[in-house]
């Protein structure tokens, strides 16, 4: 996929994207998202600025491959994930706010080497790193799915596992952990993993991490007595079934058909829930609600009505599973 297109009339005579992750399946309105926002995705319009939970986010996977990756004592593979969690916070330039900064995010990193200093497993390093990309074919289609999974580990008592380290902005509730079992990203991994593997893995392992655990006075708690705060920190198994495998082909398939049939309705519709534009509970608002809020139709808007002072084009191309099969430099 381009990294943009300048003019509605470039995008049109384009054809849909040939490879799907999860965040492209997600955005049209039979994936749960919503059509406008997918047109303006695909158009390669972003936020200007990187929003600080987004770096947090990566920040944090990062942060743990060093972890994971650096061999010595505590303080020593701490040391390269603070070094790591501050480099990539300084490759984006995001500006913390709340819960989402760096002070906090090396904070939960220590609770979380005092929670797991050890683990019954290994991490299968590829290339230097945690993180593996994939694009394989969606059967009996021109299409393809990708994904770059956060990495995967050999657990001697039950084989391979996809470990997938999430961060949430909310409390790790029972409904929170129960989410992952409807989850499609998690579904696409297990899937991607499947395949490059060659057999069906154990499962995926939900690594959760609550980022409201880290308050003052937790820190101060921990600083006196090494404990770590309730809540801080949850892991769950999920496991998908054949017939699960086949089900979320066939869905995913349809969602990239109505982007197919967009190019010759060419509608995009908005969202009829509003939650998708203003926002809500562990949900951010989008990014292109100003535009939605134009009175002409969205097709005739032009360059400047578009970027205003929130927005930019894309840089590179939507290719993210890539990140997750860089070479090792020489």
């Amino acid at each position: 996929m381009k990294a943009y297109y300048s003019t509605d009339k470039l995008l049109r005579e384009a054809s849909p994207p040939r490879e799907w992750d999860n965040t492209l399946l997600c955005l049209p309105g039979k994936g749960g998202g919503c059509d406008r926002s997918t047109y303006w995705f695909l158009r390669g319009v972003v936020q200007k600025n990187t929003p600080p939970y987004f770096t947090y986010g990566k920040a944090w996977q990062d942060a743990l491959g060093a972890w994971y990756t650096t061999d010595g004592d505590i303080a020593t593979r701490l040391k390269a994930a603070f070094a790591t969690a501050t480099r990539v916070w300084a490759e984006d330039g995001a500006e913390g706010s709340g819960d989402n900064t760096l002070e906090k995010l090396k904070w939960l990193l220590v609770f979380y080497a005092a929670e797991y200093p050890e683990e019954h497993w290994k991490i299968v390093i590829h290339n230097n790193q945690m993180e593996l990309g994939f694009c394989y074919p969606l059967r009996n289609t021109g299409y393809f799915l990708a994904g770059a999974l956060d990495g995967y580990i050999s657990w001697s008592s039950y084989g391979l596992l996809d470990l997938e380290n999430k961060t949430s902005g909310i409390y790790l509730s029972d409904s929170f952990i129960a989410q992952w079992a409807w989850s499609t990203q998690v579904t696409q991994y297990f899937w991607g993993l499947s395949i490059t593997l060659g057999s069906e893995p154990f499962g995926v392992l939900m690594n959760l991490a609550c980022k409201r655990s880290v308050t003052d006075k937790a820190v101060k708690e921990f600083q006196n007595s090494g404990s770590v705060p309730d809540g801080a920190f949850s892991r769950s198994l999920e496991k998908r079934s054949a017939y699960q495998l086949e089900e979320f082909e066939k869905e995913s398939y349809l969602v990239i058909l109505d982007v197919e049939q967009e190019w010759t309705r060419w509608n995009w519709p908005k969202a009829r829930d509003h939650m998708h534009c203003s926002g809500g509970i562990g949900k951010s608002p989008c990014p292109y609600r100003r535009l939605c809020l134009q009175e002409r139709p969205f097709y005739e808007l032009e360059e400047p009505e578009i970027l205003g002072n929130d927005l930019a084009w894309r840089k590179e191309p939507w290719r993210p599973w890539e990140r997750g099969n860089k070479k090792e430099e020489a």
